[in-house]
C-alpha cells in the first residue's frame, strides 16, 4: 500500500491482490473522481468504512487504512480553512526526527467552505469517524492503528481551530467533547496494556506469541502516539484537559525505562517531547513544569533521559537525543527571552545527562552521532563570547563523566565499548592537554586507564583498536600517572603491532609514537629493538602460490558449519573478554598471525618515527639520524621486495601509501639524497604492466610515484630512473592519473569516505588525518598538532 498521497492510496486499493470486493473498488473509483471540497466526499469515506464492516471472515485492513488516511487529509483541509494558516499541519513524530516534513498538502490547499448549515454534517461525520477510531483502536494491523493515532490528532486540531470564531463556537465544543471522549478511551486502553499480566509480557498478540522486542506491541505503541497526537494538537491546553497527569507520567516512565519493546520506548519518549513543545507554546505560563526542580514532569524527563540516552537500540537512543535537545533548548530559550541568570535549571542535570550526551557523539549509528554533535554546538556554542563553554562543563563534571565512561567500557554492546574508548581518548586529548583544566581529570586517570587496559582484552577488534590509541593519548597527557602500567601497555602495543587487522597495526604504531614522545630515549630504545626484530619477518612467510591461496579461499569445507556473526549481535567474536582472556588470540574462531603482518606493522612504525623524530623541533636526544635510519630503510626495501606469497602485494601497498609521508617528514633534500634511489626499482616494477600486481597495489604505487615526483620535482624523479622502460612507465602512469584527477570532482567528498582519499588533492601537505578532537575549537583549547596516524578514526567535530 502506498500512503504517500490520497490518490495513490486509492489506486493501491483498486490494484490490491487478492482483489477486494467490487463494492469497495467502486467506492474507491468514485473517491478518485470526487474532489475533496465536494460535499459528497465525506459521505463516500463513510461508505468505504461501512462496506468493510460486515461479519464475514474476509474483512480486510486495507479499506480501513485508506479510509483513515483520507479522513486525516480531509480534516487537515478543513482545519486549514478555519485556521487560515499554511503551517497548520499535524506531523506526528512516528518515523524519526530525520524524516523531512511533508508540505505537499499545503501547496495544494483546497478551499472547503463550511457554512452554518454544513456544520451539522461535519459534526455527524466526525462523530462517525470517532466511532471508527474507537472500534479499531486495538486493530491487529499496526498500520491501521498508526492511522487512528493520526486521525485522533487531526480531529483534536480541528476542534481547537474552530474555537476562534463566534459562529463555530458551538461546533467547536461538540468536536472537543468528541476528542476528549476518544482521548479517554485511548488512556483506558493504554493503562490496560500497561497493566497486562506477566503471562503476556514480552509477547505480541498479533505475532502468534513471538518474542516482541523487534515489532509492535499490540496497541500500546499506537496508544502512545495517539496521546502524543492529542497533546500536539491541543498544545498547552492539554494540561487543562488532563485530570491526572502524575498517573500518566508514571505510566509513560515505565514504558520508556522498563518496557522490553524498543518501539514502545521510543513512542513514550515522543509523548514527553510533545509535552515540552506544549509547554513552550504556553508563552511562559507553564514553564514552571520544566524549571521547577521539584516538578514531576521535569524529574520524569531527567530519569527517562538518564536511561534511554544509553539504550541498546539506536532507535530509542535517537528519540532520547531529540528529547534531550528539546528539553535543554526550551529552558535556554526561556532564559534568554526573560534575561534571567538562574543556570540551576541546566547545571543540576549535567551530572546525569552530560556524560551520556558526550558519549553519544561517538556512537556508531551516524544519526545519533551527528545529531548529538549538533546538539552540543547548540547548547555550548550559542554565544561565541560566552565564557561558559562545553570544555569547562566537562572539566567540572570530570568525575561523573569518568565513572560513566568506565561503566560503558564494560557494556555488553561492543559498539558502546568502542564509543567509550574514543570518548576516553577525547578526555585525555582535550582536558589532559589543557593547562587550565588538566588537574580536573588527574584524579581519575588511573581508573580510566584500567578501563582501557580491560578493553585491550576485548574480542572485538575495533574496541581493541580504540583502546590502543586512547592509551597512547593518555601517556602523552599524563605520563607520570601512566608510568606504573607502562610495561603492560608496551606489551599490548607491540602485540597489536602484528595484529591480523591492518588498522589495529597502524594505530598500535601511532600509540608507540605517542609513548616515545611521552617517555623519551628509554622508550625509543625499546621500540627500536622491536622494530629491528620484526621488520625482516616477511622473509619468513611460508611460500604459497596464488592458485593455492585462491583454492583455500574457495574451499567449501572450510566455510561450512562455521559460526555466523552479525554486526549487531553479541556473537562470540564480539564478547567483552575479561580476566584470563588475552585479546584476539582467544576468539573462538580466528586465524593465526602471519609473519608478513609484523613487517606491515613495522612500516607504520617507521612512518611514525620519521614524522615525529625528524623535524627541526625534535629534542636532540630523540633526533633520528641517517646513521640509524639508513640501515632500517635498507632492511625495509629488502623485506618488501619478496614475492613468494600472495599477500606480498598487500605489504607493498602499505609501503606505497606511507612512503610519501615518510619522504615529506624527512624533507626534500634529505630524502632525495639518501633514500629515493633505493625504492625506485621496486616502485617501477610494481607499476609495470607485466608485473601482474593487484590493482590496489598498482593504484597505491601510482599515487606514491606522483607524490614523490611532486616533492622532488618531476624532472629529477624521471632522471633518477635508469631504464627506458621505467621512464615510459612513469610517463604512462602520470597521464593516467591526470585523466583520473579530471574525472573526479574536486569538491563534494563524503565525510564518511576513506580519509587517505583526500591526499590526492593535497599532495603537498605533510600531515595526513587529524586525531580526534570532539570538543569544538571554541571550547577554549587550541587545536593540537596534527598526527600522521589514525586513518580509521572519525573526527568528532
Amino acid at each position: 500500500m502506498d500512503f504517500s498521497s490520497s490518490e495513490r492510496a486509492l489506486e493501491s486499493l483498486i490494484r490490491r491482490q487478492p482483489p477486494l470486493d467490487d463494492s469497495i473498488q467502486e467506492i474507491a473509483s468514485s473517491l478518485l473522481k470526487t474532489p475533496m471540497n465536494d460535499e459528497a466526499f465525506p459521505s463516500l469515506i463513510m461508505k468505504l468504512f461501512d462496506s468493510n464492516n460486515d461479519e464475514k471472515d474476509t474483512i480486510r485492513w486495507e479499506p480501513l487504512a485508506v479510509g483513515l488516511h483520507l479522513t486525516a487529509s480531509y480534516l487537515l483541509q478543513v482545519t486549514l480553512h478555519f485556521q487560515n494558516d499554511e503551517k497548520a499541519s499535524l506531523q506526528v513524530y512516528q518515523e524519526g526526527p530525520r524524516v523531512p516534513q511533508d508540505s505537499s498538502s499545503h501547496s495544494n490547499k483546497i478551499d472547503i467552505a463550511i457554512q452554518d448549515m454544513d456544520q451539522k454534517s461535519l459534526i455527524e461525520f466526525c462523530a462517525f469517524i470517532i466511532g471508527q477510531c474507537q472500534l479499531h483502536l486495538e486493530h491487529k494491523e499496526p498500520r491501521v492503528r498508526s492511522l487512528v493515532a493520526k486521525v485522533v490528532g487531526q480531529h483534536a486540531k480541528l476542534a481547537i481551530s474552530t474555537s476562534t470564531t463566534a459562529s463555530t463556537q458551538k461546533m467547536s465544543q461538540e468536536l472537543l467533547n468528541q476528542s476528549l471522549d476518544l482521548y479517554q478511551k485511548i488512556e483506558i486502553s493504554f493503562y490496560n496494556h500497561i497493566s497486562s499480566g506477566p503471562e503476556t509480557q514480552g509477547k505480541s498478540k498479533a505475532s502468534s506469541g513471538a518474542l516482541d522486542d523487534t515489532t509492535g506491541w499490540r496497541a500500546l505503541e499506537t496508544n502512545l502516539y495517539g496521546i502524543g497526537s492529542f497533546i500536539q494538537a491541543t498544545s498547552y491546553k492539554y494540561f487543562e484537559y488532563q485530570s491526572n497527569l502524575e498517573k500518566l507520567l508514571e505510566a509513560i516512565k515505565e514504558c520508556c525505562i522498563v518496557h522490553v519493546n524498543r518501539h514502545v520506548r521510543a513512542a513514550g519518549i515522543n509523548v514527553l517531547e510533545q509535552m515540552i513543545h506544549a509547554i513552550v507554546n504556553s508563552s511562559g505560563e507553564c514553564m514552571d513544569m520544566l524549571l521547577d526542580l521539584e516538578s514531576n514532569l521535569r524529574n520524569v524527563i531527567v530519569q527517562v533521559l538518564k536511561v534511554t540516552l544509553a539504550d541498546n537500540w539506536s532507535q530509542v537512543r535517537m528519540a532520547a537525543s531529540v528529547l534531550c535537545r528539546v528539553f535543554y533548548t526550551a529552558m535556554m530559550e526561556y532564559q534568554e527571552s526573560k534575561n534571567v541568570e538562574n543556570e540551576e535549571w541546566l547545571t543540576s542535570t549535567f551530572p546525569m545527562l552530560l556524560p551520556r550526551m558526550c558519549l553519544n557523539r561517538f556512537y556508531l549509528a551516524q544519526g545519533v552521532k551527528l545529531y548529538s554533535h549538533e546538539t552540543w554546538r547548540i547548547l555550548f556554542d550559542r554565544k561565541k563570547s560566552d565564557q561558559h563553554t562545553g570544555l569547562m562543563y566537562v572539566a567540572q563534571h570530570a568525575g561523573a563523566i569518568a565513572r560513566y565512561y568506565c561503566k560503558m567500557a564494560d557494556a555488553d554492546n561492543h559498539v558502546v565499548r568502542e564509543a567509550a574508548c574514543q570518548a576516553i581518548a577525547e578526555l585525555a586529548n582535550k582536558i589532559g592537554r589543557s593547562e587550565e583544566y588538566a588537574e580536573y581529570l588527574a584524579p581519575y586517570v588511573v581508573t580510566l586507564l584500567q578501563a582501557l587496559i580491560m578493553c585491550f582484552h576485548d574480542e572485538s577488534w575495533p574496541v581493541r583498536d580504540e583502546a590502543c590509541l586512547a592509551c597512547g593519548t593518555f601517556c602523552l597527557a599524563y605520563p607520570q600517572e601512566c608510568e606504573p602500567e607502562l610495561n603492560t601497555l608496551f606489551s599490548r602495543w607491540t602485540e597489536q603491532l602484528t595484529d591480523q587487522i591492518w588498522s589495529v597495526r597502524e594505530d598500535a604504531a601511532v600509540a608507540l609514537g605517542d609513548a616515545i614522545e611521552a617517555y623519551g630515549p628509554s622508550m625509543l630504545e625499546k621500540v627500536m629493538t622491536v622494530l629491528k626484530r620484526d621488520l625482516p619477518s616477511a622473509k619468513k612467510q611460508p611460500a604459497m602460490s596464488r592458485e593455492e591461496y585462491k583454492r583455500r579461499q574457495n574451499d567449501i569445507d572450510s566455510h561450512t558449519n562455521s559460526q555466523l556473526y552479525s554486526c549487531g549481535s553479541l556473537a562470540p567474536k564480539l564478547r567483552k573478554g575479561g580476566a584470563g582472556r588475552i585479546g584476539c588470540s582467544d576468539c573462538l574462531i580466528t586465524r593465526e598471525k602471519a609473519p608478513w603482518e609484523a613487517t606491515d606493522g613495522c612500516i607504520y612504525l617507521i612512518r611514525e618515527l620519521c614524522c615525529r623524530l625528524c623535524s627541526a623541533d625534535t629534542k636532540p636526544e630523540l633526533l633520528l639520524s641517517d646513521e640509524t635510519l639508513l640501515p632500517i630503510m635498507t632492511e625495509l626495501v629488502d623485506a618488501c621486495r619478496v614475492k613468494h606469497f600472495p599477500q606480498s602485494d598487500d605489504l607493498r601497498t602499505t609501503l606505497w601509501k606511507n612512503l610519501p609521508l615518510i619522504a615529506k617528514a624527512l624533507g626534500k633534500q634529505r630524502f632525495k639524497r639518501n633514500y629515493l634511489q633505493m625504492f625506485l626499482e621496486m616502485l617501477m616494477d610494481n607499476l609495470d604492466e607485466k608485473s601482474h600486481a593487484t590493482q590496489l597495489s598498482v593504484h597505491a604505487a601510482g599515487q606514491c610515484a606522483e607524490e614523490l615526483a611532486n616533492l622532488v620535482g618531476r624532472g629529477i624523479f624521471k632522471g633518477r630512473l635508469e631504464e627506458d622502460w621505467q621512464q615510459e612507465t612513469f610517463e604512462r602512469v602520470m597521464r593516467e592519473r591526470s585523466q583520473m584527477t579530471k574525472s573526479i570532482p574536486a569538491e563534494g567528498f563524503s565525510p564518511f569516505g576513506p580519509a587517505e582519499a583526500t591526499l590526492a588533492f593535497n599532495p603537498n601537505e605533510v600531515s595526513a588525518v587529524p586525531r580526534p578532537a570532539a570538543f569544538p575549537a571554541s571550547a577554549g583549547v587550541p587545536s593540537q598538532p596534527v598526527s600522521t596516524g589514525g586513518f580509521g578514526m572519525t573526527e568528532s567535530f
